[in-house]
């Protein structure tokens, strides 16, 4: 299992691989240093599209597989606890006798209160409105299998989680009124229920990006040319004030 720095690192621009320098980024400005930058930044922001999942993952309290039966049968130890979406395809889907099933992002199951929680997690504050009714509609149709097969007094219900988005109304709004206020979920409510610290993980990420940003133009003021044309602009910029 990583630990939580080999997972921030992962989206630094400087612990990335070096980008290709003969990359369609490379033809298209020019410059094959620049467009060898480009590259390497992109493949970063590939890899943080994985970022959350991972984290999430290394400090959530998961549910060990041999214990997913325990639901079933309503003797699960008292906890609040997480499923991952590899966990649920490999472990609770075949309970649910569905012809086609699309796994949520992630299952929280609250021994407590006796409830699962389907959840879609979104990392941004945006989402494709085009999928969305599609997204609600399997959250909608795996949360009414897994309400089918759990022991009473159980329930199931879905939510759709913004990570970065608090004001639930936006949420509905971005899922074009295809969920209710109460079937949204904040990034904050997310990481109450399993004990996550969400300032941390916004902390990082803005120290991340302020590391990746003076890496960048680092990056860029080592290229004579990019260097050179910078310094141009600046003083056109100065002199035409």
């Amino acid at each position: 299992m990583k630990n939580q720095v080999e997972i921030f690192d992962k989206i630094l621009i400087e612990k990335s691989k070096e980008g290709r320098k003969d990359g369609a980024y490379s033809r298209l400005l020019g410059n094959s240093e620049f467009g060898s930058l480009i590259s390497r930044i992109h493949a970063t922001s590939i890899s943080a599209g994985s970022f959350l999942e991972n984290y999430i993952i290394q400090v959530a309290p998961l549910l060990a597989p041999q214990e997913i039966p325990d639901i079933f049968t309503n003797t699960l130890k008292r906890g609040i606890f997480l499923l991952s979406k590899k966990i649920i395809k490999d472990y609770i889907t075949h309970y649910l006798n569905l012809k086609k099933a699309i796994e949520p992002d992630y299952i929280i199951v609250d021994s407590i209160k006796k409830k699962c929680l389907v959840i879609e997690l979104k990392d941004g504050d945006n989402f494709d409105t085009k999928k969305s009714q599609g997204e609600v509609s399997n959250l909608t149709t795996y949360s009414n299998a897994l309400a089918n097969k759990l022991p009473y007094p159980w329930t199931s219900e879905i939510k759709v989680c913004m990570f970065n988005q608090s004001n639930k109304a936006k949420i509905v709004s971005g899922f074009k009124s295809h969920i209710t206020e109460e079937q949204a979920m904040s990034g904050t409510e997310f990481c109450q229920i399993l004990g996550i610290c969400k300032e941390h993980i916004d902390r990082e990420r803005k120290r991340v990006c302020e590391r990746n940003l003076d890496f960048v133009l680092d990056e860029l003021l080592k290229i004579q040319d990019i260097a050179s044309k910078i310094s141009q602009k600046l003083q056109h910029k100065k002199e035409n004030k």
